[in-house]
């Protein structure tokens, strides 16, 4: 994980950042249920600890707090299809705490000492946050929302704060607390990518798999009205490969040919390992004829690189066949799929070492 994808999600795949969202979305969900019932349940401590007069104002402000976050519930399930419903979602649960938490000390400007629960909510409030993958970047803005928020509050609750150490205190420990929430949420979304990476892509060229390849398509399709090429193509005579120069070769020429794919292609297209030694290339955007200039490319490509044994036993060129095959916005996608593997077997019946277009 390179050091820019902690830092923004900018740097993120569009299918992952729908994975993390989704986590986001679940995770969301359950701390909005902890606060309600948690916020709500605080008042037996409240009628223990706090004196009549007192309790008489906290309890309802307690109640009124958790019914202010109770639409979050429902709105959680929009998080996880929108990034933007996320964080004004997420902002909104701030707003709503943070005004609970001025409001209850505010309730205690009589001089009555305040319990150290109110004190400490607001790092009790970062703590909780950690349990959200969110990147630095986000977690930073949370981090200065909270704090500035928090430090206005003492200040219009007591001006005389910036004059002492209580303002350079409470600040050292917000920092200490943000930091620590943004390394905890770090550590969850490297987690994160971890995980979706292992379950998406192929563990030995590192391209996509077969069932991430087949979301991408989708959305390739559903996105974007124009054509696209679809290149299925395997390796000639892969198992004879295996059979006389032992797996280590042929794992040596399924990586050669996945860098070759990436030189070639570059990031305009997405490439997966399809299954064994085939592969299939999507181009966005790009009519038959082009494809067919693109398979014939790559073909041409990988034939003039020989791959050399890893064990030293000397080199052996390898050859592929190829299907082109165009899509359409509204084209069938089963059907697109069985064209371009009827197109790799012509090539194959048409001798090997080919590109052919689908009829």
């Amino acid at each position: 994980m390179e050091l820019k994808e902690y830092w923004s999600d900018s740097y993120h795949s569009g299918d992952f950042k729908l994975t993390r969202i989704g986590f986001v979305a679940i995770r969301f969900r359950w701390l909005v249920t902890l606060l309600i019932f948690g916020i709500a349940g605080w008042i037996a401590v409240d009628w223990w600890v706090l004196d009549a007069a007192h309790f008489q104002l906290i309890w309802k402000i307690r109640l009124i707090t958790g019914a202010m976050l109770t639409p979050l519930l429902p709105l959680s399930y929009l998080c996880k299809l929108n990034r933007r419903w996320m964080f004004a979602s997420l902002y909104f649960l701030l707003g709503v705490l943070l005004i609970f938490n001025f409001v209850s000390l505010w309730s205690f400007r009589d001089g009555t000492p305040i319990p150290i629960g109110y004190i400490a909510f607001p790092y009790f409030l970062l703590a909780l946050l950690s349990v959200l993958p969110l990147p630095v970047k986000s977690g930073l803005r949370v981090a200065v929302m909270v704090i500035a928020l928090v430090l206005g509050a003492d200040y219009w609750l007591d001006t005389h704060s910036l004059n002492n150490g209580a303002l350079l205190d409470r600040l050292w420990l917000l920092i200490c607390f943000s930091l620590a929430m943004i390394w905890v949420q770090a550590g969850q979304l490297r987690m994160l990518l971890d995980l979706y990476r292992e379950s998406t892509r192929d563990p030995l060229t590192r391209l996509m798999n077969r069932r991430l390849f087949i979301r991408q398509l989708k959305q390739v399709q559903s996105e974007s009205h124009k054509p696209f090429t679809l290149i299925l193509f395997d390796l000639d005579k892969f198992k004879r490969i295996n059979d006389e120069h032992g797996h280590l070769m042929g794992d040596e020429v399924l990586v050669r040919v996945a860098t070759t794919l990436g030189d070639i292609f570059g990031t305009d297209a997405i490439m997966a390992r399809y299954g064994g030694e085939e592969f299939m290339v999507l181009l966005p955007d790009t009519s038959l004829e082009q494809g067919l200039r693109q398979a014939e490319t790559l073909r041409l490509a990988v034939e003039s690189q020989p791959v050399e044994n890893p064990l030293g036993e000397g080199e052996i060129t390898v050859t592929l066949s190829a299907g082109v095959v165009q899509g359409e916005h509204d084209s069938e996608l089963q059907r697109l799929l069985n064209q371009a593997d009827e197109a790799l077997y012509e090539a194959k019946r048409g001798g090997r070492n080919c590109v052919q277009a689908a009829a």
